[in-house]
């Protein structure tokens, strides 16, 4: 494949984002124009990579989950992380296993005769680990909710605000957010798109994708 065969990434990017930096500085922002010049940067990712816009998908995605730990086993998980070139590869580490409260059965576990008139009670609530079979006490693994980092990415992004008497006094910051956060997750998927693209074309690349606000 010749090099002016290669679609013109880098170029249509900075057009794009030109626009909509323009967009954004304006004194009167107009929003349609702004949701218009973000999804033509988003429709250059090509559908494999294009950022889906649904609050369905966005709520299953970002769901906060209650968990519990188990005190007695571990889980593997892994993290990414990037080199100096911005190549990406996978960190392992371990954690506590976790386990979401939806799928705990909780039950009162009785007190032998002597716990009993020490402590004045008949039993405690305890819990039985899903992956290792192992008993655990209520009172030593509180409840906790398993949130995102505030960079988090999520692959999807919620639907545009829409204008109503109810949010007309903060309709403005409302729109500015969801642009932000539309913004990075754009962002996370053309680092995807470029190290895919470069991995199926490498040698063939002349220049650099460019990212959202790089001139």
């Amino acid at each position: 494949m010749k090099s002016f065969q290669l679609p013109d990434i880098s170029n249509k990017f900075v057009a794009n984002s030109s626009a909509l930096h323009q967009s954004l500085v304006a004194r009167d922002r107009d929003w349609d124009l702004i949701s218009h010049n973000i999804n033509a940067i988003n429709t250059l990712l090509t559908p494999r990579f294009t950022i889906p816009i649904s609050n369905e998908l966005y709520k299953e995605r970002t769901h906060i989950t209650q968990t519990r730990t188990c005190q007695n086993c571990y889980e593997k998980k892994y993290r990414t992380i990037f080199d100096e070139e911005g190549n990406p590869s996978k960190e392992y580490y371990e954690e506590k296993t976790e386990i979401p409260e939806s799928e705990i059965t909780f039950y009162d576990d009785p007190y032998n005769h002597i716990t009993r008139i020490i402590t004045g009670e008949t039993s405690e609530k305890s819990w039985d680990c899903k992956r290792c079979g192992n008993v655990n006490r209520v009172k030593d693994t509180p409840s906790s909710d398993k949130r995102f980092g505030s960079n988090a990415t999520h692959g999807v992004i919620y639907d545009q605000p829409v204008y109503s008497i109810l949010n007309r006094a903060n309709f403005d910051h409302l729109c500015m957010v969801w642009v932000k956060e539309f913004l990075r997750e754009v962002d996370s998927a053309m680092i995807a798109y470029q190290k895919a693209f470069f991995d199926e074309r490498g040698s063939e690349m002349t220049e650099l994708i460019q990212h959202v606000g790089e001139k």
